[in-house]
């Protein structure tokens, strides 16, 4: 049945219970000085308004009751009305409330859980301890350098070499200590000028972080028919 709150935020027939055990009246001693008969009493108690007499000595009863505990008649009669009317309309089905309220139910019941409880805080562990390490071996891990050519040492008769291959996205790379600036991508090209003879390139990418990788190669320059 749908309730009327009181100002105490009860249903009607729990408000008056409450307010006759705080003034401590007893059920028999509220028998006599109301002379409402006690299975009536017991049933607006229990807030059993369809079984009480008509409306108008169901009224009649609630006033006395309201007078013997001290509150007003007026008020509590007009509770009683809305208690009433309430229960006299028809509810619309709503599956909505059902299924949030379920919904609650289950979400505590899960956190009620000790051992979910304790699978998820393993779970949420791992994953910030894993974090952690991947943030460290970035932080400690050298720079990936790839030089695709020359992919070992080689002996040119041109006087110019072009370099390729490919360095992790972010490092500073360089050849022989001038710069080199690779694409988005990481995969770089870089021109050098060979002296006659043993020339010696190095390669090298330094992270953000200080860390460095180097690729020595060792070029001859021979010109042709020497």
């Amino acid at each position: 049945m749908p309730i009327a709150q009181t100002k105490d935020n009860l249903p009607l027939h729990e408000y008056l219970v409450q307010r006759r055990k705080f003034l401590k009246i007893r059920l028999n001693d509220l028998v006599v000085k109301t002379s409402i008969p006690a299975k009536y009493i017991k049933r607006i108690e229990s807030g059993d308004w369809p079984n009480l007499p008509s409306g108008v000595y169901a009224r009649g009863f609630l006033k006395k009751y309201a007078q013997v505990v001290g509150l007003d008649e007026g008020e509590i009669a007009a509770r009683y009305d809305m208690e009433m009317a309430l229960a006299a309309r028809p509810e619309k089905p709503n599956t909505q409330p059902r299924l949030l309220a379920s919904g609650i139910i289950n979400h505590l019941d899960f956190w009620r859980h000790s051992s979910l409880r304790r699978l998820l805080a393993l779970a949420v562990a791992i994953l910030v301890v894993a974090y952690i390490g991947w943030q460290f071996t970035i932080i400690f891990a050298r720079p990936d350098l790839d030089l695709s050519y020359p992919s070992q040492d080689i002996t040119v008769d041109s006087s110019s070499l072009e370099l390729a291959g490919s360095v992790s996205q972010g490092s500073d790379l360089s050849v022989n200590g001038e710069a080199v600036y690779p694409q988005p991508d990481g995969t770089f090209k870089k021109e050098v000028q060979l002296l006659a003879g043993l020339n010696v390139l190095e390669i090298k990418a330094v992270s953000r972080f200080g860390k460095e990788s180097k690729v020595i190669r060792k070029v001859t320059h021979q010109p042709a028919g020497e």
